[in-house]
């Protein structure tokens, strides 16, 4: 009787798991029948705007049998740091999108907005039938004027190109910064994506140690590669071997991805300990 229960125990879960798959397989082809063929082709990348009310936004779409209105426009920035931050919709309305659309938006109307900065737009596409869509722009630069200080300028130049290239909003969180992993025991690398961020795709994950002397970089291991599409958050198992001792050393994490508008990224975790 137990045994019966425990097949029909597990039956059940197999089949709940194959209806989600084959749920999610339906959406995925929904969203590529009614999200395919349309794109944010403005601002380009890192291109400079020298007037913060005027954010020229194009979106192009390949026509088909779906018919599509943008209705909003939201705003991101960047810090140097890779954080984002959610500042607000900065235009709602009702533009029919045939071949191409081309929206003037103003990142004034954002209060304490600080210029020069890093931002993007994610754009909001619906579909009279079917499942709205929303499209990331690449990162473009805003000055206060095209007639800026000195201070402004300097700081304009100091903006981070890999902001620019879309590598940004992908943490390694665990192991943590001092965190300490037992050599030959598996643990879990743990990723998180923000979902404003642009990478789209994981591609490999390389672990490496550095001596804290002489701040030498040496590579250990390929820990894993494939190409795994991430969304919000991602495990990769790890086992360090003994190996890979070496005295007065840390250790860290290179990962290697790629975005949404085919960039090609590394991130890096906070350095940590192996107990051997």
């Amino acid at each position: 009787m137990k045994l019966s229960l425990l097949f029909a125990c597990l039956f059940a879960v197999l089949a709940v798991s194959i209806v989600e798959a084959g749920f999610q397989d339906e959406i995925d082809a929904a969203l590529k029948k009614f999200c395919g063929g349309i794109a944010i082709t403005g601002p380009k990348k890192s291109q400079t705007f020298t007037n913060p009310k005027k954010i020229k936004v194009v979106v192009t779409r390949k026509p088909n049998a779906q018919a599509k209105v943008i209705n909003a426009v939201d705003a991101y920035s960047i810090d140097s740091k890779g954080k984002i931050k959610y500042l607000q919709t900065i235009w709602k309305g009702n533009y029919k999108l045939d071949k191409k659309a081309s929206l003037t938006v103003d990142l004034t109307k954002v209060k304490g907005l600080k210029f020069p900065g890093q931002f993007e737009v994610r754009v909001w596409v619906h579909n009279k039938a079917g499942p709205d869509c929303t499209l990331m722009s690449k990162v473009f630069k805003v000055k206060s004027s095209s007639h800026s200080n000195a201070a402004e300028e300097e700081e304009y130049k100091g903006l981070n190109g890999n902001i620019d290239r879309g590598c940004f909003g992908v943490e390694l969180v665990s192991p943590a910064l001092g965190g300490e992993v037992n050599a030959n025991e598996a643990f879990s690398v743990q990723i998180q994506r923000d979902s404003a961020a642009h990478t789209e795709s994981l591609t490999g994950l390389e672990l490496y140690k550095i001596n804290m002397e002489t701040r030498e970089s040496v590579k250990v291991q390929d820990s894993w590669t494939g190409n795994e599409t991430i969304t919000n958050m991602m495990n990769v198992k790890d086992i360090i071997p003994s190996s890979a001792e070496e005295a007065n050393s840390a250790y860290y994490y290179k990962l290697s991805a790629n975005t949404v508008h085919e960039e090609v990224c590394d991130f890096y975790s906070h350095p940590f300990y192996v107990n051997f």
